[in-house]
């Protein structure tokens, strides 16, 4: 039986967004710990490709690792094959990455949007 009078604790907020031309991603910029405010100007959206970007919500630590490997993984994708990864495919790196390390977890919610030959596209990892 749940206990309602525990305070539901809230995090961060993400939103992507799909049009016809293209995706919007956007976040809040605070840092919290519990009810206190750490700082009012993180960053929470990276750009992974040109046309990849991540919103992140979670640990930092996690979420800051996780953006490096990706961009590497991006890169090094479009130097081998002279092409760049789809949205889909950086999206299923990033869940299989995840999921290898399930037994020691990232904390993390991960909103991946971008453009590319299929179109716009958001998934949410």
């Amino acid at each position: 039986m749940l206990d309602t009078s525990q305070e539901i604790m809230k995090g961060t907020t993400t939103v992507g967004l799909i049009f016809n031309e293209g995706v919007v991603l956007a976040t809040e910029m605070r840092a919290t710990m519990g009810n206190m405010i750490a700082s009012k100007r993180a960053k929470k959206i990276y750009q992974i490709t040109p046309r990849i970007g991540m919103t992140t919500a979670g640990g930092v630590g996690d979420a800051q690792q996780l953006v490096r490997i990706l961009q590497v993984e991006c890169n090094l994708f479009e130097m081998r094959r002279g092409k760049t990864m789809s949205v889909g495919a950086a999206s299923t790196l990033l869940s299989n990455y995840l999921n290898q390390n399930r037994y020691y977890p990232y904390y993390v919610q991960l909103l991946m949007g971008g453009f590319d030959d299929e179109g716009p596209s958001v998934y949410s990892v």
